[in-house]
């Protein structure tokens, strides 16, 4: 029996990290900046929307540059802070939901929890996949 390898083994690889990287980075750049203004319109303190959007976005290039095991760190970090926020913000707008004084329709309930999930479950994902991709340690030049 051939035994193959695994996606652990797979995301070892360097340039299998920058291209999942990348990946990442589009994936932020095409669906996390639409959610950047509803995660961070009722803050209870003053955070500019640019920097919500340029610090993630230069935090996830970085690793695709220079793939270092900080950068691994930063990106990890960035992931797991997008992935608490996300489910934080999602779950104190649905509390929202059952205090209004008027019901909508339960179809546009039912999808928007669906949407919800479906983010939380792909935040939690990257975060994962990232983890799994912890950069090589660089053998010491003597």
């Amino acid at each position: 029996m051939k035994k193959g390898i695994s996606i652990i083994e797979y995301l070892k690889n360097d340039k299998i990290q920058r291209l999942i990287y990348g990946g990442i980075l589009l994936l932020w750049i095409f669906v996390g900046l639409n959610f950047v203004k509803y995660k961070y319109d009722s803050s209870p303190f003053y955070f500019d929307i640019f920097y919500a959007i340029i610090i993630p976005t230069a935090i996830l290039t970085l690793p695709i540059i220079i793939n270092r095991k900080i950068f691994w760190l930063l990106a990890f970090g960035l992931s797991i802070f997008h992935g608490i926020w996300t489910t934080y913000k999602i779950v104190f707008n649905y509390f929202w939901y059952f205090h209004r004084d008027y019901i909508t329709n339960p179809k546009c309930i039912l999808k928007d929890i669906g949407i919800s999930v479906l983010l939380i479950v792909v935040s939690f994902l990257v975060s994962w996949i990232i983890w799994k991709m912890k950069p090589k340690k660089t053998e010491e030049i003597e």
